[in-house]
């Protein structure tokens, strides 16, 4: 009788090798006892699929059995990725990524990295820093999830006035954070989620060249963190749609044993929006402001792959920022890996310094590739090129993932 009325008796999952049952039960929208609704089949798809963790996630209602089966497809979830980068002026650096998206087979995240200066143009070995973090997913099935992060080394800090180096420092830092994250949608990643946390950093430097600059001076910090975050994302590996919000702070005071007063907030909104089938309109709209002691170190720098394209690290620089872009995304074929890509992105950044409290305005625009290896976790390889009409220069990019 029970089968009869579309209940859900038992779960049959199929095609799991690398990842526990734990991680795709807690992400259904049903258990064993529920009548069965029409909605649980596409809704549960998609929950699935934004883990990134399945290329191919189907969901068929209860059989006469009241057996519901779900066929997963896995992507392999451990990147090593290694990473150049060199400037106008030669300066480069060379260093390699490890992440693993689903260690124990339950969605948690590691990620190490380590990074050399390599002076210029890959000649010397001027400084070596590392990272780490591990984000632990959904806390004994719960819906809060705990990330620590550290970052330590040396590296060099170039000290930027209107877009042009003008002083090279040498950096010695060390960066530590803790965050717990609590959803108040059904699962993490969907609906609404809060998070907070607290930062601490201390910052030395040595001039090596150039002028002194006065608001490059070392300095401590420990920061309150708070996020507050809604998601309606439908992840179709090679193309996205609906929507996602956010807004982050982070207060650093003496109170809290820093040696500086600063506030920091950021707000973004993004929206993806199909036609055409599996074609896309991508559009963001991103904020920030700080204020109080403000160093050199504390600027939104926005130039770069993932921000104001069309510029390098350290030729967009402020203590505030608005800016908005424009993508569209091109399956070449209905079944394809591949897109290409056009852009624009356009900002206003104002206040890059002690000397310089002005507003620019940045434009930057043009297009790319796309090359999503469905088999990979986060498997979006991404080259760019882009025209910034305030440098009148051409930058390229190598990168993983989409810029938003």
């Amino acid at each position: 009788m029970a089968a009869e009325e579309g209940r859900v008796l038992s779960i049959e999952i199929i095609g799991l090798e690398r990842t526990d049952e734990r991680t795709v039960i807690r992400q259904l929208p049903f258990v064993v006892g529920d009548v069965w609704q029409d909605e649980f089949g596409p809704t549960g798809e998609r929950w699935l699929r934004n883990l990134g963790l399945f290329s191919e996630a189907h969901i068929t209602r209860p059989d006469e059995n009241g057996r519901v089966s779900i066929n997963l497809r896995e992507r392999w979830s451990l990147w090593v990725l290694p990473s150049f980068s060199r400037k106008d002026n030669g300066a480069s650096s060379a260093g390699i990524t490890i992440d693993e998206y689903n260690l124990w087979g339950l969605n948690h995240h590691l990620h190490l990295a380590g990074r050399e200066d390599t002076g210029k143009n890959f000649s010397t070995a001027n400084g070596s820093s590392y990272a780490v973090s591990y984000g632990w997913q959904r806390v004994a099935d719960s819906k809060l999830s705990i990330s620590a992060a550290a970052d330590w080394g040396r590296s060099n800090f170039d000290a930027y006035q209107n877009g042009i180096q003008v002083a090279q420092y040498a950096r010695e830092g060390r960066n530590a954070s803790l965050t717990l994250s609590y959803a108040f949608g059904p699962v993490p990643g969907e609906g609404l989620g809060i998070s907070g946390g607290f930062a601490a950093s201390n910052s030395n430097y040595t001039l090596l060249s150039g002028p002194a600059q006065p608001d490059v001076v070392g300095n401590r910090k420990r920061s309150v963190l708070g996020r507050i975050s809604y998601r309606n994302i439908d992840n179709n590996i090679t193309w996205f749609s609906g929507a996602a919000a956010d807004y982050s702070f982070a207060v650093a005071h003496r109170v809290l044993g820093s040696t500086i007063n600063v506030y920091r907030q950021n707000i973004s909104l993004r929206s993806y929006v199909p036609f055409d089938d599996h074609n896309t309109v991508n559009m963001r709209l991103n904020a920030g402001l700080a204020s109080g002691d403000v160093l050199r170190d504390g600027l939104f720098d926005l130039g770069g792959r993932n921000a104001i394209r069309g510029y390098y690290p350290g030729e967009v620089q402020g203590k505030s920022y608005l800016y908005g872009s424009v993508e569209g995304r091109y399956l070449l074929a209905p079944d394809s890996n591949v897109q290409a890509a056009a852009f624009s992105d356009v900002g206003i950044v104002g206040g890059s310094g002690v000397a310089n409290r002005a507003s620019k305005f940045y434009v930057g625009a043009g297009g790319g590739i796309r090359w999503t290896l469905r088999w990979l976790v986060n498997g979006t390889i991404r080259v760019d090129a882009a025209y910034g009409f305030s440098t009148r220069r051409w930058r390229f990019y190598l990168a993983s993932g989409q810029a938003f």
